[in-house]
């Protein structure tokens, strides 16, 4: 569930090289962060490195901070050699299935995703997507390649090229802009990363609603663009088209992931790294830990909390909370707690800055009445940013999200193990559940 606020321009990264052991910078006695730290197990077959650093090359007006990074191999379906692979793709459990900037597959000539004539006045084509986030949204075609992730592939999978043309290869709809609530993310700048991965709990990118072209109370997700250049028109798409989730394509690791993070000191580190596990209970390194709790989400789709669970913070209920990578901080909205940052014009007033560290122990309770405790802290995003770090554990902010809604983002992962099942698969046969 995308949601991305920037920084100003990060301090240039100082210390040392790559190290398995975290080192401690300072730059006066009371700013002081990790050079790099470091989660390095499990490993296996079913693994791969997660990243949070200085982002993609692409020359970024606003610093990036708090993204997790993957690396993922997009090949010709069928083809071991006719590949690229694509550093720097956005870890996002928070939205379902691989989204990459066109230009970086441009090689490869992916085949289209046809779109079949129907009764519900869907014309043939080619499929094209809009995809709304939080904050953005990304429109362009869909294709099916063979992507690789670790050791792990999803032969013939549906994936969308987000279209970042000069000028878009067809005219983008007015429905998609006002869905976006703000930029269409169609660049590496806008976007801070080569592309997402979506490995989030549900198997496809939309599901029953997309299956005809009536999007009653929704914008339009799914068009089909007729061959010869006219224009996409909105599109009832089967669910075997529509874009999925990796994860499920996976041979035996497919019922979600764990997602294992460092620690890391109060003021952050310049770099973090940490593992993306495939599937859960699968093999030896992905077993559900004895002590850890299995929180299960609103699988009513019917109901106004579907897919959520509730926070507790302090006297206040969050009842549409989620835990998601694919947000860069705590968000949520607190009218006690200061926004007087300094920290770039272009997003004063989203992050909070307190006096002193806010700390809070949080209560989670799920669909079924389970219920847990941790604690969570919010500190000042001046200090946090004008200390040179990318990682941070303790930053916090508004999105413009409902008041209803918390966001347990990357911070919330950091020292965690965290599991993710899928809906359908082992495990999840009737509902999707986090786990830590």
């Amino acid at each position: 569930m995308l949601c991305l606020l920037t920084a100003a321009a990060l301090l240039p990264a100082c210390g040392g090289g790559t190290t398995s052991q975290t080192s401690i910078i300072c730059s006066d006695p009371n700013v002081c962060v990790a050079n790099e730290a470091v989660q390095s197990t499990p490993t296996g077959p079913n693994t791969t490195e997660i990243v949070v650093d200085q982002g993609p090359a692409g020359g970024f007006a606003l610093g990036v901070t708090n993204l997790p990074y993957v690396t993922v191999t997009v090949c010709s379906p069928g083809s071991a050699s006719h590949c690229v692979t694509i550093d720097h793709v956005l870890l996002d459990t928070g939205s379902y299935g691989l989204r990459l900037l066109k230009s970086k597959v441009g090689a490869l000539a992916l085949p289209a995703v046809p779109v079949a004539a129907n009764s519900n006045g869907t014309p043939a084509g080619d499929a094209a997507e809009c995809y709304a986030f939080v904050l953005g949204a990304v429109w362009g075609p869909l294709a099916t390649a063979d992507v690789r992730i670790g050791g792990e592939t999803a032969a013939g999978l549906n994936i969308q090229l987000i279209d970042d043309d000069a000028a878009a290869a067809r005219p983008i709809p007015q429905n998609c802009r006002d869905a976006a609530q703000g930029p269409l993310l169609d660049s590496v700048t806008k976007l801070q990363s080569n592309g997402i991965l979506g490995l989030g709990m549900v198997a496809v990118d939309c599901g029953l609603i997309c299956l005809d072209n009536t999007y009653a109370g929704s914008y339009v997700v799914y068009y089909s663009c007729p061959l010869g250049g006219a224009a996409c028109m909105p599109a009832g798409m089967p669910i075997a088209s529509q874009v999925q989730n990796p994860v499920t394509r996976f041979a035996v690791n497919n019922n979600g992931t764990m997602i294992a993070m460092p620690a890391v000191p109060d003021l952050g580190a310049i770099v973090a790294r940490g593992r993306l596990v495939f599937g859960i209970g699968t093999q030896s390194n992905n077993q559900l830990p004895a002590a850890a709790t299995i929180y299960q989400v609103d699988a009513n789709p019917n109901s106004a909390n579907y897919l959520y669970v509730d926070l507790k913070v302090g006297p206040r209920s969050y009842p549409q909370s989620f835990i998601d990578t694919g947000s860069n901080a705590f968000f949520f909205d607190d009218a006690t707690l200061s926004r007087t940052c300094s920290v770039s014009s272009g997003q004063q007033g989203h992050w909070y800055c307190p006096a002193t560290p806010w700390r809070q122990s949080v209560t989670l309770t799920d669909a079924a009445g389970t219920s847990g405790s941790f604690n969570i802290a919010v500190a000042n995003a001046d200090t946090l940013f004008n200390g040179g770090a990318t990682a941070f554990a303790t930053l916090g902010g508004t999105a413009g999200q409902a008041t209803q809604t918390f966001s347990l983002g990357l911070p919330f992962y950091y020292g965690r193990k965290v599991f993710t099942s899928v809906w359908g698969q082992t495990l999840a046969l009737n509902g999707p559940w986090y786990a830590f």
